[in-house]
């Protein structure tokens, strides 16, 4: 009986251990370094939902400097497309855990999905706010 009672505590133990340095806000600045091609806008008052073809419009994050280059070469008269052409300061904050905050050019995005090929962020408006999707 004892060592099913082992077994069980040994299987709770090495179960129950993860691996979350995937989240660290350390790890999240490093996989948003680079350039990021802004692929779709939704949201708004008006419920857009715009899409972009990939390097029309990219936004290049530099760890190093702590500043965004964004490259808008849209043409289109459309409701929102990001930021206009031009270099930005940008910060990184962390709410809780593993959830992040952009701050670029005092605008907070809140970074609802980040993977090494996916970057989503919002705005965080309720009624009036935008999603920016990016693809590298």
């Amino acid at each position: 009986m004892k060592k099913y009672m082992y077994l069980l505590v040994f299987a709770l133990f090495a179960f129950a251990c993860n691996n979350d340095d995937d989240s660290s806000p350390n790890n999240d600045e490093f996989m948003l370094n680079g350039p990021w091609s802004l692929i779709n806008v939704s949201g708004g008052f008006a419920g857009i939902d715009d899409d972009y073809e990939n390097g029309l419009i990219i936004w290049d994050f530099n760890l190093e400097t702590q500043e965004v280059t964004v490259t808008n070469t849209n043409v289109e008269l459309v409701i929102y497309d990001g930021l206009p052409t031009g270099t930005y300061d940008y910060s990184i904050e962390t709410i809780t855990g593993s959830n992040a905050l952009i701050v670029i050019n005092n605008q907070n995005l809140a970074v609802a999905t980040l993977t090494s090929t996916i970057l989503v962020l919002d705005e965080g408006v309720a009624a009036d706010g935008f999603l920016l999707s990016f693809t590298r």
